[in-house]
């Protein structure tokens, strides 16, 4: 049973291109010039496929940077929230909290009076005179 055959005539611009034709189809192994154009049209036909799945490819990349800023900017907005919420928080303790009395000062604090003390034994005087000027200065001393 015979192939069927579809048939085409071809034209060429100028002899020289045919002759080219004739010289690359030689010089490349081909049996004939039409095996020699057919490999041309078939190669043609695969690189336009994958110049379509490269387009596409670059399509999925072009959608996955968008995806990857979008969440980025989502993070970023995240961030932010947390900071303030943070921030929030902070000053609710600060300003609440009451400051314990001297008397109730961590040992920490009064060890550091302790040594201010015996660094300079006339701190606790001048601590002494500081107040005593200042209700002065008041009128209620």
């Amino acid at each position: 049973m015979a192939k069927p055959r579809i048939e085409r005539s071809l034209l060429f611009p100028n002899k020289e291109f045919r002759e080219r034709v004739r010289k690359a189809s030689k010089d490349r192994g081909f049996r004939s010039e039409q095996a020699f154009i057919l490999a041309a049209c078939e190669r043609e036909i695969r690189r336009g496929d994958d110049t379509e799945s490269v387009t596409q490819f670059e399509a999925r990349i072009a959608a996955t940077l968008t995806n990857l800023a979008k969440q980025g900017q989502h993070l970023q907005t995240l961030v932010e929230a947390q900071v303030a919420i943070t921030d929030v928080l902070l000053k609710y303790v600060i300003t609440c909290v009451v400051e314990p009395p001297r008397r109730c000062a961590p040992s920490g604090a009064r060890s550091r009076q302790v040594a201010l003390r015996q660094a300079d034994p006339r701190c606790g005087e001048r601590a002494l005179e500081q107040k005593q000027r200042h209700s002065e200065g008041d009128g209620s001393g």
